[in-house]
């Protein structure tokens, strides 16, 4: 039996495991966008994503009694390069794609059998599409009109979810990074700078 679980308390981990006996799936997908208070939008977009997948691996981690698992990250696609007008909404994605490879890198090494990946849609019909306005991208929102184009191409939350799930299921997925538009979806390949030591 497949369990999932979402960005959680560490109490609600614990009352998973305490119910069903373990966590196979975990899914940090909290977010936002608001430039004036980017102060909290890093802990929510990066910070608490960060936090979620270190309770997830002491849970599921083999090592410590776990069976394993995978974890899913939300990111965005600008974690895959910069939102003009959304800096620090921009590094924050950034953030958790980095981190997700570097975290995936560390428990293959390291034995867990938990794999890691992140996931980077571009604009998806969610109600934190319809509730921003100009005015949240602060300082910068006179450059709006320049990513106005990102509009144009909202893709469908069906869409995501089935993404989501190939992440899961294909067990050759670690450390992997998936872009989504409204054109498809595709894995990045990046041309590391440090050796990855994993095949």
């Amino acid at each position: 039996m497949l369990m999932v679980t979402l960005l959680l308390p560490t109490d609600a981990f614990q009352k998973t495991i305490e119910r069903f006996g373990r966590i196979d799936i975990v899914s940090n997908n909290a977010g936002t966008v608001n430039e004036i208070y980017w102060k909290k939008m890093i802990e929510i977009n990066l910070n608490a994503v960060i936090r979620g997948t270190f309770l997830a691996l002491q849970h599921m981690k083999k090592d410590t009694g776990g069976e394993g698992g995978v974890i899913v990250n939300t990111a965005s696609m600008a974690g895959l390069g910069p939102v003009m007008n959304s800096p620090v909404y921009t590094a924050t994605k950034h953030g958790v794609v980095g981190f997700t490879r570097a975290v995936a890198l560390a428990s293959g090494l390291s034995g867990y059998g938990v794999r890691v990946n992140a996931l980077c849609p571009g604009l998806v019909k969610t109600p934190l599409i319809d509730n921003v306005t100009n005015e949240m991208y602060g300082r910068f929102a006179h450059l709006s009109h320049f990513t106005d184009e990102l509009k144009a191409g909202i893709i469908e939350v069906p869409v995501v979810a089935e993404k989501f799930l190939q992440l899961v299921t294909d067990e050759s997925n670690n450390g992997a990074v998936m872009k989504i538009t409204g054109d498809g979806a595709t894995y990045m390949n990046f041309k590391d700078v440090l050796k990855n030591p994993l095949p």
